[in-house]
């Protein structure tokens, strides 16, 4: 039985790793922080518990096993140190440890990155590309929802196509994106019946998903990345279309087939079938289908998630269950 501990467990992600840690059958939940909620009970997602939220510098924290953080990007960096000097795996779903240039870093979050020691050391947990990695660290960086929904969705290509021209991805996520405060303040109003796009300039998911790209295809891909906001809660839809330089003849359904042939939490839609967002909310799964395009030498994936769930606390469970040695889909709904 691992005791664990979450930072953050107030927040749209941090509430559901409370659900999927309560369930869990080898998990204790020792200590949940939040700074706005001290001293209440988490009654409101969580049942029959006598816990209550602490200060996120509580020594609490220092008696887990494992300890999750669910916070805005500037904070794991600060704190993670002196929990891994005392022998304590995190699990960082936050932006802190995920992008390895901390030139990047600084580009794309405006500040110096304050631990770039263990910024080497950290692994990126996309379970489906670094299951054996993951394994083994004890410092894992969950990625982010729109790149889940992106690599996974570009991945299997690496398998046998290089002739790839440029990729773009249109993608859409549910206002539950933008995290608790910013939906609850005036965000719900805005999209409600409406529909946008933002971060046109640029968003901090692409050098994610560039940086993963490189290291599944061992060089640099031209990649246009645009997200939009839906007037729903959740979901990540990322319609890519890929580009080639010559008209491909590969077996694109087949390439993907056996990629994912594998991974649990990785659904290959049938000739005809589209995913859908209703289809994969509140699971861990991903939907992903392939189709022809109307111009040559081009093809369309279309991916579908959960971005609370396989674009944060559900990937973050499948690395603590592979961490900690059991099932990969060990307390998930895959759907």
């Amino acid at each position: 039985m691992k005791k664990v501990g979450i930072i953050g467990a107030s927040g749209f992600a941090g509430e559901e790793l409370v659900k999927f840690l309560n369930l869990h059958n080898e998990s204790s939940i020792l200590a949940l922080s939040s700074r706005e909620l001290k001293g209440q009970n988490p009654s409101n997602f969580v049942d029959d518990t006598n816990l209550t939220f602490v200060d996120p510098d509580d020594d609490i924290f220092y008696q887990c096993d494992v300890v999750f953080f669910a916070t805005p990007h500037g904070v794991s960096m600060e704190k993670a140190r002196s929990y891994l000097e005392n022998g304590i795996t995190v699990i960082d779903l936050s932006a802190d440890f995920r992008l390895k240039n901390p030139e990047t870093w600084k580009d794309w979050y405006g500040s110096e990155h304050t631990d770039l020691e263990n910024l080497k050391k950290s692994v990126y947990g996309l379970t489906e590309l670094n299951a054996k990695k993951i394994r083994d660290a004890n410092l894992i960086a969950v990625p982010g929802c729109y790149p889940t929904a992106s690599i996974l969705g570009l991945a299997p290509l690496s398998m046998s196509v290089s002739n790839i021209e440029s990729i773009t991805i249109d993608a859409k996520s549910g206002i539950s994106g933008a995290g608790r405060g910013t939906v609850e303040n005036n965000l719900r109003e805005e999209i409600k019946e409406n529909f946008r796009a933002y971060a046109t300039s640029g968003h901090r998911h692409l050098p994610e998903i560039k940086q993963t790209l490189v290291d599944i295809y061992g060089s640099e891909l031209s990649i246009n990345f645009l997200p939009h906001l839906i007037p729903a809660m959740r979901g990540i839809y990322a319609t890519i279309y890929i580009n080639f330089e010559d008209n491909p003849k590969e077996d694109f359904q087949d390439i993907y087939n056996k990629f994912y042939q594998d991974s649990p939490n990785v659904s290959i839609m049938s000739e005809g079938e589209i995913p859908e967002i209703q289809k994969v909310s509140y699971t861990n799964n991903c939907q992903i289908g392939l189709y022809p395009s109307a111009i040559d030498n081009q093809i369309v994936v279309i991916s579908a998630i959960d971005n609370l769930v396989k674009g944060a606390a559900g990937q973050a469970m499948e690395c603590y269950n592979l961490v900690c040695g059991y099932k990969q889909t060990e307390g998930l709904n895959n759907g």
